[in-house]
């Protein structure tokens, strides 16, 4: 009976300790990063030096300006690149949201060429880096490298590309319209049928044909607007929603629009592909014996088409 006992005692110390084994708390184990926000990745910057003040950088947007440490600068469409001026300031809350961005020393490298930097002097006394002559600036909403959401905003905010072929460029008079990638103001012909181009010959001498090439513009714009048409007396030309683009000999800089309304004809290539039709001539009568005499008045050598 004693033997008994004593094994019963024994078994219940042996539960007893097991039991206690069990009910010590357990070592925290380290929390595992969920698979939806991996590490983050060092900047993707497309050949820059540790000493480069303006760098490219890979985004889904493509390789974009950045300053050193790799924070995006933009384009403002409503400046007007070689112009010498910025057009926001803190009258209009602008440079709250978008500080311009100044550097005293451009060191870049390739394929960035310091010669296509400058500098400008703002009216509100700071300095601003210029990129072909365009305003450089940062969006405040950007937080780390590699951020580029102020793309599109407003439709006047885009990434600064060095590979633009299309531009655009906003001005009160005209609204949004395309430019070259040097910001040279581009046009439609009203008389052109869709794809096809009717000024030939001498009209070309004034309104030179626009070839792109590749297309590489602001995400505003689709690719698939653009089209290359090869022209039936050779020359290549691209068009943007079916419209011919052009230039004008008349404008000599950026930002110049002396093309814009010549003979009701020629139009800036506004984003939006429209452009008026031409005005249909109103019949007039004319007297016989005025008409007599006009057969023998000078005709003043006007010529050209009308272009």
């Amino acid at each position: 009976m004693k033997t008994i006992t004593a094994s019963l005692i024994l078994l219940t110390l042996f539960l007893a300790l097991i039991a206690a084994g069990c009910t010590q708390p357990q070592a925290a184990q380290p929390a595992s990063q969920p698979a939806s926000q991996p590490a983050a990745q060092p900047p993707d910057t497309a050949a820059a030096g540790a000493s480069d003040t303006v760098k490219l950088m890979n985004t889904n947007l493509g390789k974009v300006l950045t300053d050193a440490k790799g924070m995006t600068l933009y384009y403002f469409i409503t400046d007007t690149p070689g112009s010498g001026s910025s057009t926001c300031y803190a009258a209009a809350n602008c440079s709250r949201f978008w500080p311009v961005f100044y550097t005293g020393s451009v060191v870049v490298s390739p394929p960035l060429d310091p010669a296509d930097f400058s500098s400008i002097a703002r009216t509100d006394g700071a300095q601003q880096t210029t990129y072909y002559g365009w305003p450089l600036y940062y969006f405040l909403n950007d937080k780390v490298p590699g951020d580029v959401k102020g793309e599109n905003v407003l439709k006047t905010w885009y990434v600064a590309r060095p590979d633009y072929t299309v531009m655009l460029e906003r001005l009160p008079a005209t609204g949004t319209f395309l430019t070259d990638g040097q910001g040279k103001t581009l046009y439609y012909f009203a008389k052109d049928a869709p794809g096809a181009a009717s000024c030939t010959g001498t009209c070309l001498d004034k309104w030179p044909a626009f070839n792109a090439g590749t297309v590489v513009a602001p995400s505003v714009l689709k690719p698939s607007d653009f089209t290359s048409v090869s022209r039936t007396d050779g020359v290549h030309q691209t068009a943007y929603m079916g419209r011919m683009l052009y230039y004008f000999t008349g404008d000599t800089k950026p930002g110049d629009t002396n093309g814009q309304g010549v003979i009701n004809a020629w139009y800036v290539a506004n984003i939006t592909g429209y452009a008026p039709p031409v005005p249909t001539p109103v019949p007039t009568t004319v007297p016989t014996t005025q008409a007599t005499i006009d057969m023998y008045a000078d005709s003043g050598g006007g010529g050209g088409g009308g272009y």
